[in-house]
């Protein structure tokens, strides 16, 4: 819906789950429905401000498992393969440099993909790069949002 929007941002997303290999939307699922300390830490970089996982524990302790799960069955059921083609808002795509679930690959695939859209990686952090790095994320957004915002502000 173009003549809804101004701009549009995709933080560490996907085009849709049919963009991976199979074996990946597994692993991913597999991970995701284990809730393991391990397997939560590997959705932060290698260097995520201090309490980020703290609180990205506590955050996932509050997800009844059944919740859980239905938004994991969710997230694999999407828009197959979206037509991000389409997409002619100015897109701004922020990736974490070390997101070990959607790869910079996935990243770089979406930027082709969105005719004019801006790749921006953020350097030391992984899936939840709003989390770990909120002051570098909240400057990156807003200066696109601001460039974009047709009442100069």
């Amino acid at each position: 819906y173009p003549d809804h929007l101004y701009s549009l941002t995709i933080v560490n997303g996907n085009p849709g789950f049919d963009a991976m290999p199979a074996q990946e939307v597994r692993r991913f699922v597999t991970e995701r429905r284990s809730r393991t300390p391990e397997s939560i830490r590997k959705l932060l970089g290698r260097n995520p401000r201090p309490g980020a996982l703290e609180e990205l524990v506590a955050s996932i302790d509050m997800v009844r498992d059944g919740s859980y799960n239905k938004t994991l069955e969710a997230s694999v059921a999407q828009d197959r393969d979206a037509p991000i083609e389409k997409i002619t808002v100015p897109t701004r795509i922020i990736a974490g440099e070390e997101d070990t679930v959607y790869p910079a690959a996935l990243a770089h695939a979406m930027a082709r993909r969105i005719q004019g859209s801006e790749l921006v990686f953020m350097e030391g952090a992984g899936h939840l790069a709003n989390l770990e790095q909120p002051e570098r994320f909240n400057q990156i957004l807003l200066e696109f949002l601001q460039r974009h915002n047709p009442d100069g502000e």
